[in-house]
């Protein structure tokens, strides 16, 4: 029997490190550890960025696919070799 106190449930969760999702902690450590105005704003950046993000229930990669597609389209371009036998 296994006795451990997690579930499967549990591993769809976000990772955080306390209240801090694990995204937004890296740009803070960055920021602590290399205290410049750029780092600064990229923190309060991601920040800003993932609490609208969690506001609308969608994760950054999906985001970034979003993203992709609407910078780029739907249709993937694909290229025909002619090929001269």
């Amino acid at each position: 029997m296994n006795n451990s106190h997690t579930h499967w449930r549990d591993s769809g969760r976000k990772p955080k490190f306390f209240i801090i999702e694990a995204q937004v902690f890296i740009p803070i450590v960055l920021c602590l550890f290399h205290f410049r105005t750029w780092t600064l704003c990229l923190s309060i950046g991601t920040g800003i960025l993932l609490f609208i993000l969690s506001r609308y229930q969608v994760t950054l990669w999906v985001f970034l696919l979003n993203l992709r597609e609407w910078l780029l389209g739907r249709e993937k371009l694909t290229q025909k070799i002619n090929q001269d036998e």
